[in-house]
């Protein structure tokens, strides 16, 4: 079984999450910093190609009230280019509301402080992101086998 993987899409820094082979537990991988790199979306399908994703776990950016604004466009134009460059890709979309805070809140308590704390706060709401999909379809898994 492959290793899914989650982003969390945002305008400064891409935060990319991987699962464990068995799907139970969300792993950190890293980030990529869109203004640093030429190509952020081909920078992700390398990432994805070389540890073998076929399904990606997207951080949904809906507004606080539910609905879409500007960020889940810009989203959307980014997956447009990620299927482009990765066919085949299976990508599910994730309510992220509130991620990056849950994210930052952790950190905080880690006494994560400064630039340190902006390279992490990404990868970590990917995680949760990841985390929260892999949970629930953990909970699918036992309802239809009980």
């Amino acid at each position: 079984m492959s290793s899914i993987a989650s982003l969390d899409i945002g305008t400064v820094r891409i935060g990319v999450a991987v699962s464990d082979p068995a799907h139970k537990v969300a792993l950190g991988y890293g980030t990529v910093h869109v203004n640093r790199c030429a190509d952020p979306c081909g920078e992700i399908a390398r990432i994805l190609e070389a540890e073998k994703i076929t399904r990606v776990v997207v951080g949904w950016p809906l507004e606080l009230d539910g609905s879409e604004g500007g960020a889940v466009r810009r989203t959307k134009q980014f997956l447009i280019q990620l299927r482009q460059r990765c066919p085949g890709l299976k990508i599910v979309p994730q309510d992220e509301r509130l991620t990056s805070s849950a994210a930052e809140n952790a950190l905080q308590e880690m006494e994560t402080r400064g630039s340190k704390k902006k390279e992490v706060v990404d990868t970590m709401a990917a995680c949760l992101i990841l985390q929260m999909y892999l949970d629930r379809m953990q909970r699918v898994r036992q309802q239809s086998d009980g």
